[in-house]
């Protein structure tokens, strides 16, 4: 069995590092994102992934969702890869 592995492009890089918040240091957006790259691959990477959906009508159509610390994250499984298509902040369309 191969191993799984979660790509990042790096428009979606980015737009993470673009995170900001008015209730946040800088330092503390950064801690913010870094814990939530960490915890979207833990899920991705469990070959029992349980809250997904995909997508059946829209700009994302055909792909997987799910959502971590309120980020949805929409991604394509290919074989053992998982390609981050795009993320949304919360609250963001």
């Amino acid at each position: 069995m191969n191993e799984r592995k979660v790509i990042w492009p790096e428009p979606i890089l980015g737009k993470l590092h673009s995170f900001s918040s008015e209730h946040y240091t800088a330092e503390e957006s950064y801690d913010h994102i870094v814990q939530f790259i960490l915890e979207t691959e833990d899920l991705l990477l469990n070959p029992v992934i349980g809250k997904t959906y995909t997508e059946e009508f829209g700009e994302f159509k055909g792909l997987t969702r799910i959502v971590v610390k309120r980020f949805r994250v929409y991604y394509k499984a290919i074989d053992d890869l998982i390609v981050i298509a795009a993320v949304c902040f919360p609250g963001e369309q």
